[in-house]
């Protein structure tokens, strides 16, 4: 008798009884990799947390309950509040031996998890080259020494970027390694701070920080050393923006990337945009994110192809589904307007421009005009400056750096991720949602203007009829800011041009052109 066929697990069956541990887990990808593995996965028999650098039982305490109030919970506190108990919180530090954990937390997670999820980043671009290298590189190679501890690890997702080979022409989910040597890799925790700025500057190639070369190392590291010793999987994730459904649509809870643009937009605070032609918002939900990463663990044990092929997954918004800047502009535009600021500081719009010179003249005219003019006012009024001529240089400095998203257009490849949704049973397709293709463009970027409102500033709805009528009646006098100065020069055209004399002859020519054509055209032209 034929052997009966294995029926495949679905994904909340894999997680059942299983314990997980999961670095970076008060983040913004952690807070919803946390909440959605409580929520869909309600077998899940233990989640242990890593709280970074919280030794002390005052930081521990104050990290702890920051993130359990955090507003990702609200609707898990309503559905399945007993979920809570399943946490597990343990104090440590990404970067030194065994995680810095306490010997009984160390016996816990070696002994208890399964599945392991290190999503703990450095993601400023401004950070110091050390702080980059540290939890991003060094951070990296600690976990995966921990993992080789674990007895009944099943898989290890690590959380890369898309953009780690971003200077690659075309960037596949192929293997890309680094020349810098593992030594030297493994050495960034005793070198000098000069040092190491120089290894960043000399072989950073032409990415756009240290980040990107970061995660480009910690690849590196993960395929030399790891990649035959533990069953890991490597994420890359595009920008990671709001969340399209989960835990609500549109939740953002930082300022980072995109969401920084929209919040100053909302707030009218920026007023020019450099955008070149052709070149696509490369944006991914943080809950599709989120997904991929439970996805890619089920993957893991469940693919039927060689775990090889599977290794790498760019988390990537497919060709046919992708949006253009302009494009993202245009459907804002009337949002920003639907859902503004309590506090604005200028009405929302601006200039979007491809040329940089544009550009650099409306950040002084725009910005830096507008701003002193208001520190100037507040010095007077109230003695005291808001000094937004200091915020406005420090978003510059933020655009500068995000600007190689909105003026390079990017070429992904992403098999795997198809691979990884054909792989998935019917059912987990709809609860664990990695297809972008089902994303509405128009629909999800109100929710995002509308989330940023909502969740990042903390402006409730019930406020929404008072700020649109704010933005109205500011939007008047700028209006009439505008046709003042357009009144002035035209009333001064008139008196110096237009004097009496001058337009009654400027009439008399008018009335003589007009009976010349009116003539011409009723009486009957002669042929010679």
């Amino acid at each position: 008798m034929a052997e009966e066929a294995e029926v495949k697990p679905s994904i909340p069956d894999i997680f059942k009884g299983k314990s997980v541990f999961i670095t970076g887990g008060n983040g913004f990808l952690g807070k919803v990799l946390l909440e959605k593995l409580l929520r869909s996965c309600p077998g899940i028999f233990k989640i242990i947390v890593l709280l970074n650098n919280a030794y002390e039982t005052e930081v521990f305490e104050k990290k702890r309950k920051r993130l359990l109030e955090s507003n990702v919970f609200d609707r898990l506190k309503k559905e399945s509040p007993t979920s809570f108990c399943k946490l597990h919180f343990v104090a440590g530090d990404v970067t030194v031996c065994n995680l810095g954990l306490k010997n009984q937390d160390l016996i816990r997670v070696t002994e208890d998890v399964s599945f392991v999820f290190h999503c703990a980043a450095s993601v400023r671009f401004e950070d110091k080259p050390r702080t980059t290298m540290m939890i991003n590189v060094v951070g990296v190679d600690r976990v995966a020494k921990l993992c080789l501890s674990i007895k009944n690890l099943e898989a290890l997702v690590h959380v890369s970027t898309a953009y780690s080979f971003c200077h690659h022409a075309i960037i596949s989910e192929d293997i890309c390694l680094e020349k810098l040597p593992i030594s030297v890799i493994r050495d960034f925790e005793h070198m000098d701070d000069d040092r190491i700025e120089w290894i960043c500057n000399s072989y950073r190639k032409n990415r756009p920080s240290n980040y990107q070369y970061s995660k480009a190392l910690a690849e590196t590291l993960i395929v030399k050393e790891y990649f035959n010793q533990l069953p890991i999987i490597i994420v890359r994730p595009g920008i990671i923006t709001a969340a399209v459904r989960e835990p609500y649509p549109g939740w953002i809870d930082n300022y980072n990337g995109p969401s920084g643009f929209i919040a100053m937009s909302v707030k009218g605070v920026l007023k020019t945009l450099l955008v070149k032609e052709g070149v696509y918002a490369d944006w991914v939900p943080v809950d599709i994110v989120a997904n991929t990463l439970i996805v890619a663990a089920y993957s893991l044990l469940t693919q039927k192809e060689s775990p090889s092929n599977i290794r790498i997954v760019n988390c990537v918004c497919p060709e046919t589904k992708r949006i253009n800047w302009y494009e993202v502009v245009r459907i804002c535009l009337p949002i920003l307007n639907k859902y503004p600021s309590n506090t604005p500081f200028l009405t929302p719009g601006g200039v979007v421009t491809s040329s940089e010179t544009i550009h650099e003249i409306c950040k002084y005219v725009l910005h830096l005009l507008p701003a002193a003019a208001y520190d100037v006012f507040t010095l007077l009024c109230k003695f005291k400056a808001i000094g937004m001529i200091g915020a406005y240089r420090r978003i510059h400095g933020a655009m500068s750096h995000l600007q190689l998203y909105t003026t390079r257009r990017f070429y992904f490849t992403s098999k795997n991720l198809d691979a990884m949704n054909e792989n998935m049973l019917p059912a987990d397709k709809e609860v664990f949602l990695i297809d972008q293709e089902k994303i509405n463009w128009n629909q999800y970027l109100e929710d995002y203007v509308h989330g940023v409102r909502l969740f990042y500033l903390k402006e409730s709805d019930e406020s929404l009829d008072l700020a649109r009528k704010k933005l109205a009646r500011r939007q008047l006098i700028f209006f009439c800011l505008k046709i003042i100065p357009v009144g002035v020069l035209f009333s001064y055209i008139l008196k110096k041009f237009c004097t009496p004399r001058f337009v009654i002859a400027r009439l008399q020519f008018i009335n003589l052109q007009f009976i010349r054509k009116f003539l011409k055209s009723i009486l009957p032209v002669e042929h010679a």
